[in-house]
């Protein structure tokens, strides 16, 4: 017999999905409560208890309940197991119960006075010309209402509800969340080389950034409370702000390395009627086309007149394809051609394309942080914010560098074909990488890279001494 799957969170352990997850969402506002107040202070414990007296769906698991004792306790309020949601119900019964005894009194005091008037006596007549009249007013009211009452509830459940509005933001957050999914596994297993089951794993543990997960969940089939219980959950989290969807910091790193790799909006399949050959010949020229047009648009950055650019770009497009026919028209037989060949090459695996990591240093490129010093011969050291902007850095890597307010760009070229040796000291020889540029304003140095132990040397005119230096920042 299969064995139920149990949710645990810590010491305590749960039935269902939806009470793990309650219990997760009261864990994090806990977190954020205790971030902002200090939960040990009588005065601030009693302000928050106030604020959760306020709302009592606050809190809906035992970690909340716990929290909310915990406070009580702190602030000196003695309560009954049910904590404040209890109190609050209490009160309000109370307050009920008040307003049923007051009526009460008040119709027996119009009894009694009816009764000293000798008013209760009298019979009551029905059929009398006043209550005829009455009766044919409600009839015509009734037969207005059933003609314009649909009308009335179609117009109020029109597509600007507030309930459409909740389901139209929850489904588009789920279908958000589906396909960047299916990026992420492809990402993975395409172009990382993970097992299906490791991309898989990876591809949900990204997802796992956001406050919910709703990319296997089929919203169609919710009812409109659960849609207003899910969207109150990612409002909470901050998913959602004034109806617009907040995209956590680390998905929009993740989605960086989506577009790097090629995969932005590109699931890697072929459209309906394709051979397989065709599919992967047809993503192969759309991928080489979007690096071609990536690099030139990087070469023109650095001051590079179109001709050049195209140049650079189309060397750079050589070294890594080795065959470029992005710009080509071919038949199937041509296609199984370009197909054999980029087998060979490990261009192709599996009849899907192999796309050129993110990752420079795959390629014996450097991967700077985003913190660099720069030092020129002769002149003080500079610091810059540093960040990637190659769309696939298998031949070149191109970086923005900010100082202040002024932007300019790194160029570091690995073309292949350096044999040059630069002399380090008596005893200590490198390889020239590939040309280095930097254009920063008016200011422009151009020359020669190569890796000086754990920091970039430039050679600039026979002179080895300019560096660039890693900066790396652990403040978090």
């Amino acid at each position: 017999m299969a064995q139920e799957k149990k949710y645990k969170l810590g010491e305590l352990e749960f039935e269902t999905e939806q009470e793990y997850r309650e219990a997760a969402m009261d864990l994090k506002r806990i977190k954020g409560l205790m971030d902002k107040y200090d939960v040990e202070n009588p005065e601030q414990a009693k302000k928050i208890l106030l604020s959760v007296k306020a709302h009592p769906e606050t809190f809906r698991s035992p970690f909340g309940q716990k929290f909310v004792a915990k406070l009580e306790h702190t602030a000196g309020i003695a309560s009954a197991p049910g904590s404040t949601a209890t109190l609050q119900k209490e009160d309000t019964a109370s307050i009920k119960q008040e307003k049923r005894e007051k009526k009460q009194n008040e119709r027996l005091a119009k009894r009694k006075e009816k009764k000293k008037d000798g008013t209760d006596k009298e019979k009551f007549q029905i059929f009398t010309p006043r209550n005829f009249a009455i009766g044919v007013v409600i009839v015509a009211c009734v037969v207005v209402f059933s003609v314009f009452a649909p009308r009335l509830f179609s117009l109020n459940n029109s597509g600007d509800s507030n309930g459409d509005i909740r389901r139209n933001m929850v489904t588009a957050y789920a279908n958000s969340q589906a396909e960047l999914k299916m990026q992420l596994y492809t990402y993975y297993y395409n172009v990382v080389g993970q097992t299906e089951e490791e991309a898989q794993k990876d591809a949900e543990e990204g997802l796992s950034h956001y406050v919910m997960d709703l990319s296997d969940r089929t919203v169609s089939r919710m009812t409109d409370s659960e849609i207003s219980d899910i969207y109150g959950r990612l409002v909470e989290g901050g998913d959602i702000q004034n109806n617009s969807f907040v995209e956590p910091s680390e998905i929009t790193v993740l989605k960086d390395k989506l577009l790097a790799a090629g995969l932005s909006g590109n699931t890697g399949n072929g459209v309906e009627g394709e051979t397989a050959v065709e599919a992967a010949i047809n993503s192969m020229m759309d991928y080489q086309h979007r690096i071609y047009t990536s690099l030139c648009y990087q070469y023109s950055l650095l001051g590079n007149s179109k001709e050049d650019a195209e140049a650079y770009a189309n060397e750079d497009m050589e070294s890594m394809f080795g065959e470029v026919i992005y710009n080509y028209s071919m038949g199937i037989d041509d296609k199984q051609s370009y197909f054999d060949s980029f087998i060979k090459r490990g261009l192709i695996k599996d009849n899907q394309i192999v796309r050129f990591s993110a990752d420079p240093t795959a390629y014996s490129l450097p991967e700077l942080t985003p913190a660099i010093e720069i030092t020129f011969s002769g002149e003080e050291a500079k610091a810059y914010q540093c960040s990637m902007i190659s769309y696939a850095p298998a031949a070149s890597v191109f970086y923005e560098i900010h100082a202040g307010k002024k932007t300019g760009y790194l160029w570091f070229r690995n073309n292949g074909g350096n044999t040059d040796y630069i002399s380090l000291d008596d005893e200590t020889s490198v390889t020239v990488q590939g040309d280095f540029l930097m254009v920063f304003g008016s200011e422009t140095h151009s020359g020669e890279w190569f890796y000086n132990r754990q920091n970039i040397g430039i050679k600039i005119n026979g002179d080895t001494s300019s560096v660039i230096s890693y900066v790396h920042d652990l403040t978090y």
